[in-house]
């Protein structure tokens, strides 16, 4: 389950969208309103796994902990201190968005989450949603890049994210994977084969 240490956040975000969302119903903006539950159904999508890392005195050692364990799943010696996930919400196609969230260090980083309102994906495409995502967040490395991007979804997802990412040069150190939530399984570039999640060493397990 990862994200779900972000309930709090999401009923703030989700109640503030709510209230928009009856806000421009009443005053006919059909098209707006639907934008706006479209965002609500995404943060409910992202923010719906198990609890991370909560508060608590030993959160430290676990984060370094879960760091090792992140090190030793996708076999590197890479520091991997900030992960960003991606998540595509829509209504059968249209008011489609991304969402992004980023932990740092094992921890939310609130201020620096973004909703992406779809713009060049035509019906209801997922895969190519997300490479739009993913292309248009690499437009912005001021935002500094991420040691680790988890994609919603499995391989196809995870393909068009690997797309998007080898079309910029600069993002090729990024670590890459896909998170099939109901199948609890996750997918990582060059392995044919998913990962069970309940295979994982315990703090990568809650992580994801």
């Amino acid at each position: 389950g990862f994200l779900s240490v972000l309930a709090g956040r999401k009923k703030r975000l989700a109640a503030e969208l709510q209230q928009g969302m009856k806000r421009t119903a009443r005053e006919h903006e059909f098209e707006r309103a639907a934008k706006l539950r479209d965002q609500i159904e995404g943060l409910e999508n992202v923010f719906s796994h198990r609890s991370l890392l909560e508060e608590r005195p030993h959160e430290r050692y676990n984060a370094a902990r879960l760091e090792r364990g992140l090190r030793a799943l996708f076999e590197t010696d890479r520091e991997i201190r900030r992960a960003e996930a991606y998540d595509i919400a829509n209504i059968a196609g249209e008011a489609a968005t991304g969402s992004m969230v980023v932990f740092v260090d094992g921890r939310p980083a609130k201020a620096e989450y973004r909703i992406f309102n779809i713009k060049t994906v035509q019906g209801i495409s997922d895969v190519a949603m997300m490479q739009e995502v993913v292309s248009r967040r690499l437009r912005h490395p001021e935002w500094q890049y991420p040691d680790l991007m988890i994609i919603d979804g499995g391989k196809p997802q995870l393909s068009a994210a690997a797309f998007a990412i080898a079309k910029r040069p600069k993002a090729s150190k990024i670590l890459l994977s896909a998170l099939a939530k109901r199948e609890e399984e996750l997918y990582l570039p060059g392995k044919s084969l998913p990962i069970r999640l309940d295979s994982l060493p315990p703090e990568a397990n809650r992580f994801f």
